[in-house]
Parts: structure tokens; sequence; C-alpha cells
């Protein structure tokens, strides 16, 4: 069993690097939400937006928030993974864009949101409700992120989460993270590492080194398979302590559902791994933009014909 969940959240991280890797002169197929479709090669892409040269010699740029789904000559149609910015928990160095955010509850006991604030910050938080315990005992987390692109593939980002317990009669714990992360590669495939420093005393006194790493690998239209694993590099390291993730996404235009387990060696030797479930609706202007472009982008990119 611990055996299979290393392959698992191994093969998430393969498949990630290797998709980040792969050659964009494929002529593909891009199906838009107007029902159009362009025919040609993606000459350049990022979290915003495509740019396609068709097969006339036209290059045109499409919003991503117009796209359906993108098919490769020989290939199943790929859909696009709306969490552009997240793994299953751990962010990814993506910034959500300005006006765009999410709704999500994680084990159906953590509800959240996340709205960005401008194309560059990002601002999340929640709080849990969890039954039989008062609202000043209940969990709470704040969580801001600034992110920068530095390429059509590459993004970089710092944060911080903070999270905490109100403790009624006045013995509430805290935790802190500071943490530096990275991606590399495209929506449909990509790759994340980060590192960060965690504490949980208020001295700021028993500071741990934490390594994650992770990656997303999109199997179909309304499938991804994602993963992450943290690391907690305190001095008594057992790599049967650290938690290993993977889960299946499906996701449309707006709703995404993330089933997997959370695999700690030590619990598995138990017998059982820890079920994940968390649900995302996501809103905002980026992806609302969709219907302000369809009607110039139908009319410029629209080829004779039916799309081979």
């Amino acid at each position: 069993m611990r055996r299979a969940g290393w392959v698992a959240v191994l093969y998430v991280l393969v498949a990630g690097l290797a998709g980040a890797a792969e050659a964009t002169d494929k002529v593909v197929t891009v199906e838009l939400r107007d029902g159009s479709r362009l025919v040609g090669r993606v000459v350049s892409e990022d979290d915003t937006s495509l740019k396609i040269e068709t097969t006339g010699g036209l290059e045109v740029t499409v919003p991503r928030s117009s796209v359906v789904s993108m098919t490769a000559a020989g290939e199943r149609s790929i859909g696009v993974d709306p969490n552009y910015s997240r793994l299953m928990y751990a962010p990814t160095g993506r910034p959500l864009r300005k006006g765009d955010g999410y709704f999500s509850d994680y084990e159906l006991l953590f509800p959240g949101v996340a709205y960005g604030l401008t194309d560059n910050f990002t601002l999340a938080g929640g709080l849990s409700v969890i039954p039989g315990i008062g609202l000043d005992e209940q969990l709470f987390y704040i969580s801001p992120k600034l992110g920068f692109k530095l390429s059509d593939r590459a993004s970089v980002a710092v944060g911080a989460l903070l999270a905490g317990a109100g403790g009624g009669d006045g013995d509430g714990g805290s935790a802190y993270i500071g943490f530096a992360v990275g991606t590399y590669g495209t929506r449909k495939h990509s790759l994340t590492v980060g590192f960060g420093i965690g504490d949980t005393s208020d001295e700021y006194s028993d500071a741990v080194p934490i390594a994650m790493a992770g990656g997303t690998a999109t199997l179909s239209r309304h499938v991804a398979l994602v993963g992450e694993t943290w690391l907690f590099l305190n001095d008594d390291f057992r790599i049967g302590e650290q938690p290993f993730g993977v889960a299946l996404r499906f996701f449309g235009d707006r709703l995404s559902a993330d089933v997997g387990v959370i695999l700690v060696g030590e619990l598995l030797d138990e017998g059982f791994p820890i079920p994940w479930l968390s649900v995302t609706y996501h809103f905002g202007g980026g992806r609302d933009g969709a219907s302000a472009s369809r009607g110039p982008v139908a009319r410029q990119t629209l080829l004779p014909g039916p799309a081979r």
C-alpha cells in the first residue's frame, strides 16, 4: 500500500514534468465557447491567453476563458482545468488574475474563499464549521500570495499562511508558514516545487524547514490527476511520517471536485489512508470576459469549411 502511494505521487510529478516540456509545434483544434473552432499551431500560451497561428497564416490571440477544449492531431480532447493557482491544497507559483476567485470547501468542514486583488496579489482565507464547538473555537486561516509570471510557462510566488484556533478558554494555538514556490508548465501539465519555514510557537523558536513538490496532468476533457507532497525537515525527520497526496480532479467551466487520499506511511501500516475531498466554485471577471470576446474572436478566426 505504501509503495502504491509513492508510485501514484511520482507518476503525477513525472507526467507534469514531461507535459511541461512538451513542444508547441503540433497542429491543434481549439474549440471556443461560441461553437467556432480554430485549427493551427500554438505559438505561445500563458494563464490568460493562447496565441495561435492558423493554417491560413493568421496569428490570433484567444482568451483562455473562451476556450472549451484543445485537441492535438490524433489525440483526444483535453479540457482546461480552472484551478491554475493551486494543487490539492498547496499553492502554485501562479497568482489569481485580477477579479478571478473561487469558493472552496475542504473535507466538507473547511470552507474558504480566494480572490485576485490584482494580477499579482491573491488573498485567501477561511473558517472551519466543525459541529459541536462554538464559533470562538473554530479553526481559521488567512493566506496572502504575491506572484509573478516569468514567461509563458514559468511563474513564481512568495506568500504566507497563518492558521489558528480561537480557544474559548484562552489556550488557542496558531501556526505560521512563510513560503516561496515556482511552477513550470501549462494548464494541461505542470510541475510545482516550493520551500518554506513553519512554526507553531509564539516565540518563533521551533521553526521547521518544509519542502513541497506537486504537479498536475490533465487526462481528458473533464478529468485531471493532481498530486502534492510535504516534507517537514525537522531534526527527527522520518519519511513514514510525511504526507503524500494524490487525487482525481473532475472539472467543468466553473465547478470542480477533487477526490483522493492522503498517504502517510505510519498510518498505512495501520491499514488505512486519509480520504480527501474538496469542492470548488470559480468566479470572476477573467472567466466572464469570454462573452465580450466571442464576437470579434469568431469573426477574425473562423476558417472556411469544417475544422479538421
